[in-house]
């Protein structure tokens, strides 16, 4: 019978003399614990986050993207080392150590690992949150009127989520050694040095998933068809990243093997003969470093663009600091005198009018189908504008008095913005609108949206200048008895008036509510009247676009250390693994040069093929992700180029230094082989 103190010193001393893979990872494990209780403590904060507000949506949900990263990433990274500890384990169970003596000192080991990262976990968040707030505020535009606490709640949450996640290992580690006899636990470091077989079946299925995910990112042109297939296609080339680095690579290592002009070549021969040796347990570490480093490019670029084209974003939804959209029970010849009334009750309030724009215009949402628009059961897929010439140009400033000719009497102009890439089309020489045939007189470009981001939703959007007033009036008499409904409201008459004023946020602020509170209007036929405010909406936008970009980068710097850690962890296991090999090659006959010449060959085919392939995927991704953003107003896509090639960059050099880094350490395991 062991006395228990021995388990204890055994313990302490496993660590100490395996502290080159333990403290790597009680670092891991409390940088894990300590994303966590920032993110966890930010969203128990009720003086920063109201509960239910988009911000606390995001940082729960963030919170538990990190908790479930972090038993992924600690299950991978444990996996490391209890094959490194297998043989240790395994001269302990030889030497007469019964396994459940073995599960004791597995048990403290697990304790002090434990206890060690929860607990530098939680004193490095809470040292660390005050600067993540500071800079959460920052991003928002808050100040430092918030109060900063430290919750009690989320230390207890973090200790007990990461209390079981451990426990979870331990027990994990405790079932492979159980399964394990002393021969196997003896030789569990040097497993999977069998030829892998060439599954055709499952390269192929990659390459069909990855083609599916690239040609659906490709192809796909409306924003919410965009939207809808995301996520397939981001499911797709997961799967096709796994199945081609796990049977892909090795299909190609073969190819490789049998082009023996590449392959009879001291360098090539041996870093490709050890590769397809242990390709197989290469490929799910090499397809986790690759889907993460797209993760973090994708998601930092995403959102910094956002963040970075949030003022182009306001300024136009909302072109002008007070935008008042006023819905009128029929066409009107002029709107002109209820936007007098408006701009001079403001006047009245002491706030000073700069400028003031207005148009007019009929909007429906209509299916259209072979030049033929109507309203019925079917879904819609158009929005249409119907306006005057002259309403026309005062919605678009872009466009001048020689860029829209004067429209003939029964014709009609068809205007389509450059950003909507439709396939739906209005450009036969007559079209049906309604029941009523009108020639096209001209097809052309706008740029500007009218009614701000609603109208992205739809297939497509056109804008259609009719001849006269009394055209419009028709139209609305069609569309309410088409519609089959008396609900004038559904199909009123659209004018928006935009007021420029001078004065503080507040007191522009306050303008708004004033204007959202006059009640005037009967007399001119209003039946509904939406005022948008810039400074007001400015705010809530920058709630929801700054908590992004904070998260873009919290949780960036998290995959970003995930990543690091899987390498650093593969360059240790392989470099151990490689050490034999390479001394063997060397006792054969190979010279030091030759292998060091083979081990750099070998590093940077396996190092650099994730980052190349994530690139790939970056690339591909990039048309689907642009339309995506189109959804959200962001149509600046030189911006968004800058963004992901700045952050793509700046990610490459990050794993260059890592690659240097890493490298020097998998060459002092190796040894005298590259001296």
């Amino acid at each position: 019978m062991m006395n228990s103190k021995i388990y204890g010193k055994l313990a302490v001393t496993n660590l100490k003399n395996n502290r080159k893979s333990y403290i790597p990872y009680i670092l891991a494990s409390a940088f894990s614990v300590m994303m966590y209780f920032i993110m966890d403590n930010l969203y128990r904060n009720r003086s920063l986050v109201e509960k239910g507000s988009p911000l606390a949506i995001m940082l729960s949900y963030a919170a538990a993207v990190i908790l479930i990263f972090s038993i992924i990433f600690l299950f991978y990274i444990n996996s490391f080392l209890i094959k490194r500890r297998k043989k240790e384990l395994g001269i302990y169970n030889i030497l007469g150590m019964g396994k459940g003596h073995l599960g004791k000192m597995l048990f403290l080991e697990s304790v002090i690992t434990t206890v060690a990262s929860i607990i530098g976990g939680i004193l490095a968040g809470i040292l660390l949150s005050k600067l993540v707030y500071l800079i959460l505020l920052k991003i928002l535009h808050m100040g430092g009127k918030i109060e900063y606490r430290i919750s009690l709640a989320s230390i207890r949450m973090t200790t007990i989520f990461f209390g079981a996640i451990f426990i979870l290992i331990f027990l994990y580690n405790l079932l492979q050694m159980k399964l394990s006899n002393p021969i196997e636990l003896l030789s569990g470091g040097n497993t999977g040095e069998r030829e892998p077989k060439t599954k055709w079946i499952m390269t192929i299925i990659g390459i069909l998933c990855l083609a599916g995910g690239y040609s659906i990112a490709l192809i796909t042109k409306e924003p919410m068809a965009a939207l809808g297939k995301f996520f397939i296609a981001v499911i797709l080339v997961i799967i096709g990243t796994y199945a081609l680095f796990m049977a892909g690579s090795i299909a190609f290592l073969k190819m490789l093997r049998n082009k023996k002009s590449y392959y009879y070549k001291t360098r090539h021969f041996t870093a490709v003969s050890g590769m397809i040796y242990r390709m197989k347990q290469n490929a799910v570490g090499l397809a986790n470093i690759c889907i993460l480093s797209t993760m973090v490019m994708v998601m930092v670029s995403t959102t910094v663009c956002m963040f970075a084209g949030l003022d182009d974003e306001i300024n136009m939804l909302y072109p002008y600091e007070i935008n008042v959209q006023t819905g009128y029970s029929e066409v009107k010849e002029n709107v002109s005198e209820q936007s007098s009334d408006i701009i001079q009750f403001i006047e009245d309030t002491g706030t000073n009018v700069t400028d003031s724009e207005s148009y007019s215009y009929l909007n429906f949402a209509m299916t259209l189908e072979k030049d033929s628009l109507t309203i019925g059961q079917k879904p819609t897929n158009a929005s249409l504008y119907f306006l005057t010439r002259d309403n026309f140009l005062r919605m678009d400033h872009t466009l001048t008095e020689a860029d829209v000719p004067k429209v003939e009497a029964g014709k009609i102009l068809i205007y389509r913005e450059k950003r909507f890439q439709s396939t739906k089309t209005l450009r036969g020489d007559q079209i049906q609108i309604l029941g009523e045939t009108f020639t096209v007189q001209q097809n052309g470009y706008c740029k500007n949206r009218c009614n701000g981001g609603a109208i992205s939703f739809m297939d497509g959007v056109y804008y259609i200048v009719v001849d006269h007033m009394q055209t419009l009036q028709k139209l609305q008499k069609l569309e309410i008895a088409e519609a089959n409904t008396e609900n004038v409201s559904a199909y009123a008459y659209e004018n928006v008036l935009g007021i420029n004023i001078t004065g503080t946020e507040t007191e522009k602020i306050a303008c708004s509510g004033n204007v959202e509170n006059y009640s005037s209007g009967e007399k001119y036929g209003v039946v509904w009247r939406r005022v948008r405010g810039r400074a007001v909406n400015r705010k809530e936008l920058l709630a929801l676009y700054g908590g992004f970009f904070f998260l873009g980068i919290f949780l960036g710097i998290v995959f970003l250390a995930v990543t690091v850690m899987i390498i650093f962890y593969k360059q240790v296991s392989e470099g151990y693994e490689d050490k034999e090999r390479y001394r063997i090659m060397e006792q054969v006959g190979m010279s030091n040069v030759e292998v060091k010449s083979a081990i750099e060959t070998q590093i940077r085919m396996v190092f650099f093929l994730p980052i190349v392939v994530a690139a790939l995927h970056v690339v591909a991704a990039f048309p689907l992700i642009r339309r995506v953003l189109s959804l959200l107003i962001m149509d600046s896509g030189q911006l968004f180029v800058w963004c992901l090639v700045t952050t793509v960059l700046a990610f490459a050099v990050i794993y260059y230094v890592v690659f240097r880094i890493t490298s020097k350490i998998y060459y002092r395991i190796v040894g005298n082989q590259v001296r």
